[in-house]
């Protein structure tokens, strides 16, 4: 018998591939779905630094800002992160400092320079705004899984690919500003496109979209991502400047003590 050649049976094989990856990739909860997309794209740790434009209702006043992000993957599902204003003068220095906990309220710390002192913030006060942005401090953290309950949606197109819609409510609604989350994740690459925030009345309060995906080491990363609040009509948009993967960080970035060295 002659061997068909190999160019006419690759399609076929491609083809059926495909199909079992779809088929799977069906089969995953809204968990596993929300999961994969935090696992596929995690670091040991990372340094970036983001241009930050603040947009008043009216589009036509705009404050300019420059800040650091620093993050280090901790134990389980806990990370560290530390975010500092780097410009300008009147906010240099400003700092938060957020030790997630699974099964007890993170701890977070914020710096003033002004003060040259550290203040806890208390769980109360992480549904307020993070320095004028819209960014509250409880959106400083990682995924919470502990603290969510996650349900499939319909699927949807969203910046023109295909998408998992995962609703995500909270297991105590004391513990968040928020009735529910309702997060796009493409289906190709496990990429969050979208978060929409929906306040305790259950009126759309927020969107975050992330855009203009690059790789850094291996690892998809959005250069801009947009926090635009429905309710104040306001926007804030990050554009990262510099990014570096897996640089080393030391456990002592994500201390107290390091915070009130400041700048």
């Amino acid at each position: 018998m002659k061997p068909r050649p190999l160019a006419r049976l690759a399609p076929a094989a491609l083809v059926a591939l495909a199909a079992a990856t779809a088929w799977a990739q069906q089969d995953l909860t809204a968990e596993q779905i929300v999961r994969r997309a935090d696992r596929d794209h995690r670091s040991r740790d990372e340094r970036g630094v983001v241009e930050m434009v603040l947009i008043s209702e009216a589009d036509d006043q705009r404050q300019l800002r420059s800040m650091e992000i620093l993050g280090k993957t901790g134990e389980g599902d806990d990370d560290l992160n530390l975010v500092r204003f780097l410009a300008p003068p009147t906010v240099r220095g400003t700092a938060v400092l957020t030790v997630e906990a699974t099964g007890r309220a993170d701890d977070q710390w914020l710096y003033l320079p002004a003060l040259k002192k550290t203040k806890r913030i208390a769980s109360t006060q992480r549904t307020q705004r993070f320095a004028g942005t819209d960014f509250t401090y409880e959106d400083l953290r990682t995924e919470n899984f502990a603290a969510w309950t996650y349900r499939k949606l319909d699927d949807a197109r969203v910046a023109d690919v295909d998408c998992f819609v995962v609703e995500a409510t909270p297991k105590d609604p004391e513990e968040t500003g928020y009735a529910k989350r309702v997060i796009s994740v493409e289906k190709a690459r496990f990429l969050i496109h979208k978060v929409e925030f929906f306040d305790k009345q259950g009126r759309h309060h927020k969107t975050l979209v992330n855009r203009d995906w690059e790789q850094v080491q291996g690892l998809w990363r959005s250069r801009q991502a947009m926090m635009e609040d429905h309710q104040r009509r306001t926007k804030t948009i990050w554009r990262f400047t510099e990014r570096a993967i897996n640089p080393g960080l030391p456990d002592g970035t994500f201390t107290e003590a390091n915070l009130e060295r400041g700048l």
